[in-house]
């Protein structure tokens, strides 16, 4: 009788453990977080960790899976870079990482965003709230509108490819960029901020790691204070942007306006030019649609 009861008490605690680990609802979680060594954008979809231990920074993409009212958060890939060599090694999971309770992997406490991960967790500011929303039509450009369909039209998750040989997601927020991307002969995961006016583009980037044999670029760079860096504002220098080049100055690359039609619009990308298009509402492309945000 008494090993029955001991048991039971045991079972009792156990699921009141899990429950407290339990998250129904991401809502509160969506957003960009950060600290000194780490940043961390959340979405209903993704979790996407840049983190970084002594000389290595690691860049660690989760996707999340909603069944029943349980979140899971599930491991989908991973690189950890040296800082001090460049070279990259890919990370593989072990089985308590591979699949687990989201709320055994985060946890949100007042203002503060934990990440509960072994060697040791990481306590995450807020830095910009993100909404995830039904898809909605985007406004078409126009030579009055160009800054808000620039922010406008990078909003979202973009899975442009989901093979984990061959990767390529973006997650743009109302302030923020990111890319998680694998390509032949080019590894490149970044964060950076983005702000945008009727002349074009500025980007400035926190995290780079970037391995590109095209070009023998080995980059694996952080700021030294990320937090401070990335909730900082962008300034806007309107004698900086220049149609028929790209400015590299201290406070980010200017991207300027070349031209647009309806659903396009061409800036001056540094050696090319960049073309963003107007997403449709049927755009499958855009697996998730965040609320637009005016500056």
């Amino acid at each position: 009788m008494k090993k029955i009861t001991i048991l039971f008490i045991g079972i009792i605690l156990l699921n009141s453990c899990n429950k407290q680990n339990l998250i129904t609802d991401l809502t509160p979680y969506y957003g960009v977080w950060a600290n000194a060594d780490c940043e961390l954008v959340q979405t209903e979809k993704y979790t996407l960790l840049f983190e970084r231990n002594d000389n290595k920074i690691s860049a660690i993409l989760r996707q999340n899976e909603k069944i029943g009212d349980t979140v899971y958060s599930n491991f989908f890939v991973g690189f950890t870079f040296d800082i001090n060599t460049k070279e990259y090694e890919k990370i593989t999971a072990d089985k308590t990482q591979q699949r687990m309770l989201i709320g055994n992997y985060l946890k949100l406490k007042e203002t503060q965003l934990e990440i509960l991960q072994k060697p040791q967790s990481q306590k995450l500011q807020l830095v910009e709230k993100t909404d995830v929303c039904p898809a909605y039509e985007m406004p078409f450009a126009d030579i009055a509108n160009i800054g808000e369909c620039l922010q406008n039209w990078q909003l979202g998750v973009f899975e442009h490819n989901l093979d984990p040989e061959n990767l390529y997601i973006e997650i743009g927020t109302n302030k923020h960029a990111y890319i998680f991307a694998i390509f032949p002969n080019m590894l490149y995961c970044r964060a950076a901020r983005i702000r945008h006016n009727n002349n074009g583009s500025v980007f400035a980037q926190n995290i780079r790691l970037m391995i590109n044999d095209n070009t023998n670029e080995k980059t694996a760079e952080m700021e030294a204070d990320n937090l401070k860096i990335t909730a900082a504002d962008v300034e806007i220098n309107n004698d900086l942007f220049k149609p028929d080049m790209c400015s590299f100055e201290e406070g980010g690359i200017y991207w300027s306006f070349i031209s647009c039609v309806a659903d396009t619009i061409k800036i001056n990308g540094c050696g090319e030019v960049y073309t963003y298009v107007r997403q449709s509402v049927d755009e499958k492309v855009v697996a998730e649609w965040f609320k637009y945000k005016s500056y």
